[in-house]
């Protein structure tokens, strides 16, 4: 009896074993992604069961209503490319989305299109793709040359571009006694001479966090998930979500007048800097040509530089008392103001000599000098007559080096417009201003501007990746 029964035991053991072994295993899910312009990317296996739908026809799937409210695009207005693994791609208008469903099918998914041409209905996806449709500058990153804006693109509409395939080497190794390989990774890019006529014989590139890194020669625009990258392979080199490239960028930036500052002071020359918040190349050149601006001209040439990222006041006057990038003296935006590292005014401290920033009413930066506040007081709706008056009686004193920043030709910008007859008014009020101080002043002269300024409908702003924003005019006697 016991040996019948441990030989049922072992023999029923044998029958589960081929049927665990001889049974046909469930066939892997191959993977689908919604990415692109998209705040969310979305595993369409993700989705959970109750978000299914009975798909005309029979059977269950996943409505494409679903996977546009999972994923949240990043504008209200967008296509949404369906991209098959045998490079078959249809493109679906952002609000003509009903009947489309993505249905499991051969360990793979298809899409049913009930109420779109036959050919949407796409086999085998691997990425369904949102592609912004407003062109807004706000997002993706901007590719500009010195005299125009090139390209904008974002992660979705990376998808359509004409992308090559680039084979990166990522390392060689080798064995003591043996032999050795290189490893390379196929990537699809943009190659940035492909966007421009010219001759591409450097690239500026600054990220969003900061970073800002120049290259001799060109390189390529990688899409990695939804970041946009910047990859250089002379250099080995990789810019993770970049905010934007100049190509041919001019050899000057705003952060040579921390540079050019002290080489003038160390040799024996005091140095004022005057700052024309929001005066843009752009914005220069049309006032120089409408001879607005005479003791400007009358200074010298002035030379177009590249501000940084974000070109705003606190990033464009923190790399100018600092000499260094957004990611190294930590002001990228609006919201910090203590910048990281030493300021020209802690050198000049440090040295033992005299130092003064002539502000407007508020402060945009802490640092360490003594600054003079010039509150509106004869309530006209501007400092800069109280900027000018309070600069007149620091150079007086004749310091080492002083900094004078005019808010007004900003403030009027924003208003008016950037080429506004009231914006250039004020530019030639200030230039009349900085005419007396040059009467007042025996040192040297730096005029510059933090950042410059675009037409937002009949008004103006900045703050983006574009030549308006990112060139500046700059000056010395």
């Amino acid at each position: 009896m016991k040996r019948f029964t441990l030989f049922l035991v072992v023999a029923l053991a044998l029958a589960i074993g081929a049927i665990v072994f001889l049974w046909p295993s469930p066939q892997a899910l191959r993977v689908c992604t919604v990415t692109g312009d998209v705040h969310n990317n979305v595993s369409l296996a993700d989705i959970p069961s109750r978000d299914y739908a009975k798909v005309p026809g029979g059977g269950k799937g996943i409505p494409l209503v679903k996977l546009i409210e999972a994923s949240k695009p990043l504008s209200s207005e967008y296509s949404i490319l369906l991209m098959g693994t045998d490079g078959l791609v249809a493109q679906l208008k952002g609000d003509e989305l009903g009947g489309c469903y993505f249905v499991k099918k051969d360990g793979g998914w298809n899409t049913v299109a009930t109420q779109h041409p036959v050919n949407a209905n796409i086999k085998d996806l691997h990425r369904i793709v949102i592609v912004d449709e407003t062109n807004s500058p706000d997002l993706g990153a901007g590719i500009i040359s010195q005299t125009e804006n090139l390209l904008r693109i974002t992660a979705g509409n990376m998808h359509r571009q004409q992308l090559s395939r680039y084979m990166y080497l990522e390392g060689e190794t080798a064995l003591e006694r043996g032999y050795s390989i290189s490893l390379f990774k196929e990537k699809l890019v943009l190659p940035v001479a492909s966007l421009t006529d010219e001759e591409v014989s450097a690239v500026l590139v600054m990220s969003k966090d900061g970073e800002y890194e120049r290259f001799v020669g060109p390189g390529y625009i990688e899409l990695n998930n939804n970041e946009i990258n910047y990859l250089h392979p002379r250099n080995k080199t990789s810019i993770r979500n970049i905010a934007g490239a100049i190509i041919n960028p001019p050899p000057l930036s705003v952060m040579d007048a921390y540079t050019d500052s002290l080489y003038y002071i160390n040799n024996g020359e005091k140095v004022m800097v005057v700052v024309i918040d929001g005066l843009g190349w752009h914005q220069y050149e049309y006032a120089r040509s409408k001879a607005l601006i005479p003791n400007l001209i009358a200074l010298g040439p002035a030379a177009m530089a590249n501000t940084v990222y974000t070109p705003v006041t606190n990033a464009g006057l923190a790399a100018i008392v600092s000499g260094q990038p957004p990611a190294v003296n930590g002001i990228r935006d609006r919201s910090v103001r203590e910048p990281k590292g030493l300021t020209i005014f802690d050198v000049l401290e440090a040295d033992g000599k005299t130092h003064v920033l002539v502000e407007g009413s508020t402060g945009i930066l802490k640092l360490n000098t003594n600054t003079v506040f010039s509150a509106d007081l004869y309530n006209d709706g501007s400092t800069d007559d109280d900027v000018f008056g309070n600069a007149m009686a620091e150079a007086a004193k004749s310091p080492d080096f002083i900094l004078v920043h005019f808010h007004g030709f900003d403030d009027a910008g924003h208003a008016y417009g950037p080429l506004a007859p009231r914006t250039m008014g004020v530019l030639e009020t200030i230039d009349a201003y900085i005419g007396l101080l040059l009467k007042e002043w025996t040192g040297k002269v730096i005029v510059l501007a933090d950042h410059g300024m675009h037409y937002q409908d009949a008004e103006g702003d900045h703050g983006l990746f574009q030549a308006e924003d990112m060139f500046v005019p700059y000056i010395i006697n």
